[in-house]
Order: structure tokens, then C-alpha cells, then sequence
């Protein structure tokens, strides 16, 4: 008698198990959004507060329900972004993009720029530049990681990106478009945080933009060159907006030149 009800409850656990109700990675994602929205209004209020000249510290029960909100946030982004959600997983790692985190932590993020890459969205593609193209920072152009990485670059800006519709998006970096969001006149540390984040919430034309001009900065020939390649890439990159605040234009004629007498 104790083995058949020992049978029956399991197998009345196992169907509940089974009735449980899946959620789906859009259902996830949707909580994560409104989690973000919720963290996003104590964020103005703080920065309201701060113009005013309040004190914006938090009390410990504010900062446990603040921390609270981010586990929950990111909580939700994970499973989304493991259900295969694209913009989830390029949120987490956006929020993830930290260049004050472990190693361990940018090899991950850098995984999940790499997984929205491969699904189309573009920004990823500039995300994982910034973070994780190291290649090109040790002036290892012709690197096969970093070889590898312009071919998809370039693939991905010879057509319409799939997730056209999730645009704008937060960039953590920008080469083009750094300079919009400096604050304008004198504001408290959370105003001047809010106005450079927001300066990098850049429209799909905008991360083209930035797309183009990698392209143009880090590309080389055979010959370890800048060519007219270089320059057909930095014009597209200039047409969409993009702000040449190192001065490229004229480092890469004056190489396209020199390309030409070799």
C-alpha cells in the first residue's frame, strides 16, 4: 500500500510539473522591460531631487529594493536571451559591458555580443568591436579573429538589419557619436551620467554610422594598408552622420597614396 501512494504522488507531482504553464522568452523580456521602467523613474526622481539640491543617497531599504529590481532585471534578460529572445540578449550584454568586471565576465559578454550578432542585429556587431576585436588594439591587423570579424561586419551592412524594428538602441561606445552626450552647462553627477547614456541611444542608420567608419579604421589590405577601401567605407560612414573627431579622412589619403605608389 505505502509503494502505490509512494507511485501516486510522484506521478501527481510529475503532472503537475508537466501542467505548469511555460513562459515564454517574450514573456521574459516583457518583465525585464518593465522592471527597466520602474528602475528608470527612481532614476528621475534622483536626478530631480539632485537639481533641487536633495540629497540623493540611498537608506538601506532603498538600496536593498534597488538591488533587488537589478537582480530581478537581469534575472529575466537571462532567460529570455536563453530562450533565444535576440534584443534580450544584447541588452544583458550591454548592462554586462563593464570594462571593471573580470576577465571571466568580458569573455561572457562578449559570447552574447557574438550570439546577437549571428542573429542580425547589428549594434551587436559595434558592441563587440569596442569590447572584444583586442586584435586590432595590439596592431594585429591581418589577425584571423579580427579578419574574421570585419567579414561579418561587412556582411551584415549589405542588408537591412533583421531587428530594424527594436532600433534605438543604447550603444556603450561610440567613435562617431561620443560628443553628443556631454551635458550641456553644469549639472549634478546622476544628470551628467543620464545625458551621456542618452547621447549613445543611437537609431540604426546612426549604428551603421559607426559600422562603416570600423571599417575604415581597422580594414587593411595584403600589404598592411589603408586603401581606397578604406576611404568608399569612411564616405558611407560620414553620409550617415557620423563626426570625424580623430581627423581619419586624412590619415587614410594620405595612405591610400602611398598604397597606390607600392
Amino acid at each position: 500500500m505505502k509503494a502505490i501512494f509512494a507511485c501516486t504522488l510522484v506521478l501527481g507531482l510529475i503532472c503537475c510539473a508537466a501542467c505548469e504553464r511555460v513562459v515564454s522568452p517574450e514573456e521574459y523580456f516583457a518583465s525585464a522591460q518593465r522592471t527597466a521602467a520602474k528602475i528608470e523613474r527612481d532614476a528621475n526622481d534622483r536626478i530631480k531631487r539632485e537639481a533641487a539640491g536633495e540629497s540623493v543617497q540611498y537608506t538601506p531599504e532603498q538600496l536593498r529594493v534597488a538591488e533587488g529590481d537589478l537582480e530581478a532585471l537581469v534575472d529575466n534578460l537571462k532567460h529570455a536571451s536563453g530562450g533565444g529572445h535576440t534584443l534580450a540578449t544584447y541588452v544583458l550584454a550591454s548592462l554586462q559591458d563593464n570594462p571593471m568586471f573580470s576577465e571571466q565576465t568580458r569573455l561572457q559578454t562578449c559570447g552574447l555580443y557574438q550570439r546577437a550578432m549571428d542573429d542580425g542585429l547589428l549594434a551587436a556587431a559595434v558592441g563587440y568591436y569596442h569590447l572584444c576585436d583586442k586584435a586590432y588594439e595590439r596592431f594585429d591587423a591581418q589577425n584571423p579573429d579580427h579578419l574574421k570579424f570585419l567579414q561579418s561586419l561587412e556582411q551584415l551592412l549589405l542588408k537591412p538589419d533583421t531587428h530594424a524594428d527594436d532600433y534605438p538602441l543604447q550603444a556603450k561606445r561610440s567613435l562617431c557619436f561620443e560628443e553628443h552626450g556631454a551635458p550641456a552647462g553644469k549639472v549634478g553627477p546622476m544628470a551628467a551620467m543620464r545625458a551621456r547614456a542618452a547621447g549613445l541611444v543611437l537609431s540604426e542608420d546612426q549604428f551603421r554610422a559607426e559600422a562603416y567608419y570600423i571599417l575604415a579604421l581597422t580594414r587593411v589590405n595584403g600589404s598592411d594598408m589603408r586603401d581606397s577601401g578604406n576611404i568608399e567605407h569612411f564616405d558611407k560612414a560620414i553620409a550617415l552622420g557620423c563626426k570625424d573627431s580623430v581627423g581619419l579622412k586624412a590619415i587614410l589619403q594620405a595612405q591610400s597614396r602611398l598604397s597606390k605608389n607600392h
